[in-house]
């Protein structure tokens, strides 16, 4: 079967509120959608639905918002029909233009759509973890280690709450090469913290890292004093 598209949606709907017929559709999916669209035009045919008021009969869209308001979760349903919004184009444009904060119900609904897409590219992917290792296994010419992320202090408004499952650990694997430069600074300062930058994948279950560079703070540090000298040295 065709999935539905927003298109479909609002020509046999007769909607004009395409923004929220897309939001919708992400959130709940093609199949779901479809299934809200085909008890939309199954009450159509048996005679409609009127407003609360009675005063008059609710349009199709109206009619399939209904439906949607039944059948999605609480946060979706805030998600989709803010409470400061009115049922009039003109509360759906306000709605629209004052957003509310994307949920955990909401994004994976969204995931599983955009799974059926092609994905965009990455020209570039690369991690930083700032820190200090765990216990250090040299292999070859590698050294491996772990090291466990941190929940971020705040995120920026508009992004679901961070979930309070335990930060990530990262196997780290960093060539001997780099980190003979780094272990004597890491073993001499207690203070000082790695910057490993690398490529992020996953191994199994566990989250690899294989570092592209790898530094520390206090290096960085002697190493921008340095230059700071060499330029100020009267030539």
């Amino acid at each position: 079967m065709t999935p539905v598209t927003v298109d479909q949606l609002a020509a046999t709907l007769h909607e004009p509120n395409v923004d929220l017929l897309h939001q919708i559709l992400a959130v709940l999916g093609p199949d779901h959608t479809a299934q809200l669209l085909t008890q939309t035009l199954e009450v159509e045919a048996a005679g409609g639905l009127m407003v609360r008021n009675g005063t008059r009969r609710r349009t199709p869209g109206g009619v399939f918002f209904h439906l949607v308001r039944q059948q999605v979760t609480r946060s979706q349903r805030e998600y989709l029909f803010p409470r400061a919004a009115s049922q009039t184009p003109q509360g759906h444009a306000l709605a629209q233009a004052q957003p509310q904060a994307l949920t955990w119900d909401a994004v994976l609904p969204i995931i599983e759509t955009l799974t059926t897409h092609p994905a965009g590219e990455a020209r570039t992917m690369k991690l930083t973890l700032i820190g200090r290792p765990g216990k250090v296994e040299t292999r070859g010419q590698a050294v491996v280690f772990r090291m466990q992320g941190r929940p971020p202090g705040s995120l920026p408004r508009g992004l679901p709450p961070v979930p309070a499952t335990p930060p990530m650990t990262w196997n780290v694997m960093v060539a001997l090469r780099q980190w003979n430069r780094v272990k004597d600074t890491l073993t001499a300062n207690q203070d000082d913290q790695l910057i490993i930058e690398g490529y992020p994948l996953m191994q199994g279950s566990e989250h690899v890292l294989l570092a592209q560079s790898c530094t520390s703070v206090a290096l960085q540090r002697a190493q921008k004093q340095a230059q700071q000298s060499h330029t100020e040295t009267p030539s």
